[in-house]
């Protein structure tokens, strides 16, 4: 049998070790994953806002939507990198508004005719229930809302939705102008090192797709948006000038990216 302090210097050895193990363990899941951008998606973001993407960085879970997209108001001027209004640069605003009940919600200018309402929820997710567009004259409500920024969501992960859109008049919700079922994926692709004429920032990459009928359009779609801690959306993809079908798919597709905030 082992005496006494053979069996106390083992059990030191054993402890000494699992703190070796633990903090190693701490230590790489402070620093995070490293994912590379998958080719699909830097062709597709590259050939919308240009070669934006740098090097691949330690990505961690979105644990505080608030350090990538706070909620203050703020005006930004972005360049458009591709679509009918390539070279121009256009302000758009994050503003607070109040509802008549009294709340407060969120109106993000996602081009100078496209706004898109933020109600962040219980959990902490962003989420987006109302899209308003005033060069067509309508506004698309989705339910479940369209997901802007996940809380909690891991690097790699895809969360699967489904949601029924419905399309109304502005100047009168009561009058439907379509409705039907999207289909759609929410991925964080993971964190880079994204330069846009504002600068050059870390920046997680969220990438939305969707898919389904909405009136008599079959509609198939995806968006990129880069959000910078501390700045909220440097670069996205997103549509202008078509028909009103979805927060993908209102218009055809045009690349932002920062220039001065």
């Amino acid at each position: 049998m082992l005496d006494s302090g053979r069996r106390d210097k083992i059990r030191l050895l054993i402890s000494v070790a699992f703190g070796f193990i633990l903090l190693a363990y701490q230590s790489a899941h402070a620093q995070g994953v490293v994912l590379q951008m998958p080719n699909e998606d830097l062709q597709m973001i590259t050939a919308q806002l240009g070669p934006i993407i740098g090097d691949a960085l330690p990505s961690l879970p979105i644990d505080d939507v608030s350090r990538y997209f706070p909620l203050r108001e703020h005006a930004a001027t972005f360049q458009v990198t591709a679509g009918r209004h390539v070279g121009n640069i256009q302000t758009l605003a994050l503003t607070q508004v109040t509802r008549p009940s009294g709340n407060s919600s969120w109106r993000l200018d996602l081009s100078p005719s496209l706004s898109g309402f933020i109600h962040q929820t219980a959990e902490g997710d962003l989420m987006m229930p109302t899209v308003g567009d005033t060069r067509d004259g309508v506004m698309v409500i989705t339910t479940p809302a369209n997901p802007f920024l996940i809380k909690g969501i891991k690097p790699g992960e895809t969360r699967f939705y489904s949601q029924q859109v419905i399309v109304n008049a502005l100047d009168d919700p009561t009058d439907q102008e379509y409705s039907g079922i999207l289909d759609g994926t929410y991925v964080y692709l993971g964190t880079y090192q994204v330069t846009v004429p504002a600068g050059s920032f870390p920046a997680a990459v969220v990438r939305l797709k969707c898919e389904g009928k909405v009136g008599p359009a079959h509609t198939r779609d995806t968006a990129y948006y880069f959000f910078a801690p501390g700045k909220g959306v440097i670069a996205m993809i997103s549509q202008e000038d078509a028909t009103a079908f979805w927060i993908i798919h209102i218009d055809s597709t045009a690349g932002r990216v920062l220039t001065a905030y």
